[in-house]
């Protein structure tokens, strides 16, 4: 994930990322004038091959988002991201059909009969497979089956996780078959204090799925009771 306020800024993020063993990359935009000179930085520092997508999280109107898209593609960015409200379904439809890039929803697609609805309509290309928006991994099974059974194309991303949650999402993206890269992350902000011995292995890049029983993350109870809160009874005298 590279986020950053100028094309110089994005350019360093994305050779730390690579230093460290990435190869694909996702930008956030939408949030400054220089959008577009920004995601041109990423795609210089990061290479011709390199997969790239960009997530606007509901920054645009649907013309604005048409234009954008041409010069995305100009730069062959794989995916363009939730570029417009979550619930703008119309102008989602009149998008993917302009769009010179794939349209790809996440916060679109909170239940599996939100994505029902974008098919119907013919507004979506790509459906984000993300557990922790979805509620969980029943929720995100019956997602992604839709996805398949629709012919939607499927790719993964998660929030800033534990290592609970991080196992979980390699598990879905795992059974699902999704091969290309994923953004999830967690380990570099959040510390899984409960878990020990067998867990999520990260190494340059490449996150292993858990072999072990369940999701393959062993749990130390007692730091979870030692660690737990009761929310009834938190802050009151």
């Amino acid at each position: 994930m590279v986020s950053g306020q100028s094309p110089g800024e994005v350019a360093e993020r994305v050779a730390e990322g690579r230093e460290a063993g990435y190869r694909a990359f996702k930008v956030k935009i939408g949030l400054h004038a220089e959008d577009l000179a920004v995601v041109r930085a990423v795609r210089e520092a990061a290479g011709a091959d390199a997969p790239l997508w960009v997530d606007a999280n509901q920054a645009y109107a649907v013309d604005e988002a048409v234009r954008i898209s041409r010069v995305l593609s100009e730069l062959d960015v794989h995916a363009f991201e939730q570029p417009l409200p979550a619930n703008d379904v119309v102008g989602l439809g009149r998008l993917r059909a302009e769009s010179a890039v794939p349209i790809a929803l996440d916060e679109s697609l909170r239940h599996p009969s939100d994505l029902a609805t974008f098919v119907k309509l013919g507004a979506v290309d790509v459906a984000i497979a993300k557990v922790q928006r979805s509620g969980g991994l029943t929720l995100s099974r019956r997602l992604c089956s839709l996805a398949e059974d629709s012919g939607v194309r499927l790719m993964g991303s998660g929030l800033t996780d534990s290592d609970l949650g991080l196992a979980a999402s390699l598990h879905l993206f795992a059974a699902f078959g999704i091969d290309t890269p994923v953004d999830l992350n967690g380990r570099q902000f959040v510390g899984s204090a409960y878990a020990t011995g067998e867990t999520v292995q990260v190494h340059g890049g490449i996150a292993r799925v858990p072999t072990g029983p369940g999701l393959g993350v062993e749990v130390d109870e007692s730091v979870v009771r030692e660690l737990s809160v009761d929310v009834l009874t938190a802050g009151v005298p």
